[in-house]
């Protein structure tokens, strides 16, 4: 991924319109957090953030939940270069068992969802009590992955490159608060 100059980071923001307000995201993430907490009270799983677009959105969602939980990260990605590839790259798997564990995965988009099935098809091999999806957006569109949903969804959003609250810009703008888009 190249680097990108102050000025072109600049134009892009300029010509680009907030599809989901920062307001909207705050509830988004109040929305899916008060679910987590519904469904995994009483429970002890483990959190995993799928690294890099899930660190914001996971950032957001650990301090309100109120179950108790160990947390670790992953680093799983299709993407080369800003274009999605067939094959999935390990970057980080986590040094610890799974088995008989409850996980919660935190991403930020269910896109098409290929890496995110991948990545629960993989942990599935190792035998879990179980495994939960947690996305702040979902892509409106019809080429999801066959056979699999994900299970708490804290706001759709239109069939556009999106940017921001974990997701990226070209490498950039992932720390944004809301979501944008370039113009149409």
């Amino acid at each position: 991924m190249s680097q990108l100059s102050n000025q072109q980071i600049e134009e892009a923001l300029r010509n680009s319109e907030c599809l989901i307000s920062s307001i909207e995201v705050a509830a988004a993430y109040e929305r899916l957090a008060a679910s987590v907490n519904l469904h995994y009270a009483g429970q002890n799983p483990i959190v995993m953030v799928v690294m890099n677009g899930g660190l914001i959105p996971a950032g957001q969602l650990l301090t309100q939940f109120t179950f108790y939980h160990r947390m670790y990260y992953i680093h799983a990605t299709r993407y080369r270069n800003n274009a999605g590839t067939s094959e999935l790259e390990w970057k980080f798997k986590p040094d610890v068992s799974v088995m008989g564990e409850d996980i919660l995965l935190i991403d930020d988009i269910f896109d098409e969802g290929i890496t995110l099935k991948a990545v629960v098809d993989e942990l599935k091999k190792e035998n879990p009590k179980s495994i939960k999806t947690c996305v702040l957006l979902n892509k409106l569109h019809d080429r999801k992955v066959a056979d699999f949903d994900v299970d708490f969804v804290g706001v759709d959003v239109a069939d556009r490159y999106v940017y921001g609250c974990g997701m990226d810009y070209h490498g950039y703008l992932r720390h944004m608060p809301g979501i944008y888009a370039i113009k149409e």
